[in-house]
C-alpha cells in the first residue's frame, strides 16, 4: 500500500537523512562538550524516530483509515471508503436532478401552451387557463433552483474527487516530510491532520444527512406521468381548424369531461387490415365528450389508466418539486458546511498535537 504513494519515498529519504544528521549533532556535542548541541541533537533524533515510526506504519494507517471510514456509514451507493461512497452518491444525485430538470422543461412548455390558449368569438374571447401564469413563474423558479443545485452538487463532487486523489497520496507524505524539519514541524503536523480530517471526517458527516435522490426520483415520476398523459398533449397544428379540437380539449382540462364518465361501453371497433377506426353505437347515452375522445383515437385502455385533474396535478408537482429541491439544497449546501466545521475542529486539535515537540521533555513530563 505504501509503495503506491510516491511521496513516501521522498519522506523515507528525508527522515533517514534527519536521523543521520541528528546522530552527528549528538556526537559533536559530546565530543566537544556542548550540552546544548547534544540536547538539540537528541530532540531531533526523537522527532526523526517518531516520523520514521509514522512512515513505517503508513500502510497500516491508510488501511485503518479506509476501514474506519467505510464502517462509519452504511454502503448505500458503492462499496469502499466514504470518499468513494460520497462521490457515487453525488453522481446519482446529479443524474436525478438532470432528469427532473428535463421533465420540468417539458412541463413548462405544456403549461405555457395552455396558458396562452384562447377562443375568439368575435365580440369577445375566452382564455380559460390565463391564471396559470403563477404556475409558470413557480416552475421557472424551480427550474433555476435545480440548475443552481446541480452546479453545487458538481462542485462537491469535484472536491470529493480532489480529496480522494490527494489527501493520502500527497498531503499526508508532504506533511511527514515537513514535520521532519524543526522550522516546518507545525506546518507538517497541520498537513497530516488535514489529510486525515479531509479523508475521514469531511465525507462522513456529509453522508450522515439523508440522501435526497429517492425524493427527486419520485418528483420526476410525477412530472413524467403528467407530461406523458395523452389528455394533456398539445393540439397538433393540423387539427386547429377542427370545430371541436380546442373546445374539446378545454372541456377535458377544465373537468367538464371526465374520462371515468366516458360511455366506453358504447364503443365499437372496426378493424380493416392495419387501419383501425372507432365509432359509437347510435345511442342516447353517447355524449359530446365521447365523440371528442373518439376523434382523438384514444382507446378505452388509455382512459382506464389516466385521469384529468390538470390543476390538481400541477399542484402536486409544485409541492413535490419544492420538497425534493429543498432536501437537495440541504445535502449540497448545509451538509458540506456542517461537515467542514466538524473537520476544522478535528484538524485544529490534531495539528496542535502533531505539531508540538514530542521529545524527551514531553516524555519526562508524562
Amino acid at each position: 500500500m505504501a509503495e503506491s504513494f510516491v511521496g513516501i519515498e521522498v519522506a523515507v529519504i528525508v527522515v533517514t537523512a534527519s536521523i543521520v544528521l541528528a546522530g552527528i549533532l549528538v556526537g559533536l556535542g559530546r565530543a566537544f562538550g556542548f550540552k546544548r548541541i547534544e540536547m538539540f541533537g537528541l530532540e531531533e533524533l526523537m522527532q526523526s524516530i517518531i516520523n520514521a515510526a509514522i512512515i513505517g506504519s503508513f500502510a497500516a494507517v491508510v488501511e485503518l483509515v479506509g476501514v474506519i471510514s467505510s464502517s462509519v456509514v452504511s454502503e448505500t451507493c458503492s462499496k469502499g471508503n466514504v470518499i468513494v461512497q460520497l462521490s457515487c452518491s453525488l453522481g446519482n444525485l446529479n443524474d436525478s436532478l438532470f432528469f427532473l430538470m428535463q421533465g420540468m422543461m417539458r412541463l413548462l412548455n405544456i403549461v405555457g401552451y395552455y396558458q396562452d390558449l384562447a377562443l375568439d368569438f368575435g365580440a369577445f374571447s375566452v382564455s380559460p387557463f390565463a391564471n396559470l401564469s403563477p404556475v409558470s413563474d413557480a416552475l421557472s423558479q424551480q427550474l433555476l433552483s435545480t440548475s443552481m443545485i446541480m452546479m453545487l452538487v458538481e462542485l462537491n463532487a469535484q472536491i470529493a474527487a480532489f480529496i480522494g486523489q490527494n489527501a493520502l497520496a500527497l498531503l499526508f507524505p508532504v506533511g511527514l516530510v515537513l514535520r521532519t524539519f524543526f522550522a516546518t514541524r507545525k506546518v507538517g503536523g497541520f498537513m497530516i491532520a488535514l489529510a486525515i480530517g479531509l479523508y475521514v471526517f469531511y465525507p462522513t458527516f456529509i453522508l450522515v444527512f439523508p440522501d435526497p435522490a429517492p425524493d427527486i426520483m419520485n418528483s420526476t415520476a410525477l412530472v413524467e406521468n403528467f407530461t406523458n398523459n395523452s389528455f394533456y398533449a398539445t393540439v397538433p397544428v393540423i387539427d386547429l381548424n377542427s370545430n371541436y379540437a380546442i373546445a374539446g380539449k378545454l372541456d377535458l382540462l377544465s373537468g367538464r369531461c371526465d374520462p371515468a364518465d366516458f360511455n366506453i361501453s358504447t364503443w365499437v371497433v372496426f378493424e380493416n387490415g392495419t387501419n383501425v377506426t372507432y365509432a359509437t353505437n347510435v345511442s342516447n347515452t353517447t355524449t359530446i365528450c365521447d365523440d371528442w375522445l373518439l376523434s382523438q383515437n384514444l382507446t378505452s385502455n388509455v382512459t382506464a389508466n389516466m385521469t384529468t385533474d390538470f390543476s390538481g396535478g400541477l399542484t402536486m408537482i409544485l409541492q413535490s418539486d419544492g420538497s425534493s429541491l429543498a432536501k437537495a439544497a440541504v445535502y449540497s449546501v448545509i451538509a458540506p458546511i456542517f461537515s467542514l466545521a466538524v473537520t476544522f475542529v478535528f484538524v485544529r486539535e490534531l495539528a496542535n498535537i502533531l505539531g508540538s515537540e514530542i521529545g524527551l521533555k514531553t516524555l519526562a513530563s508524562i
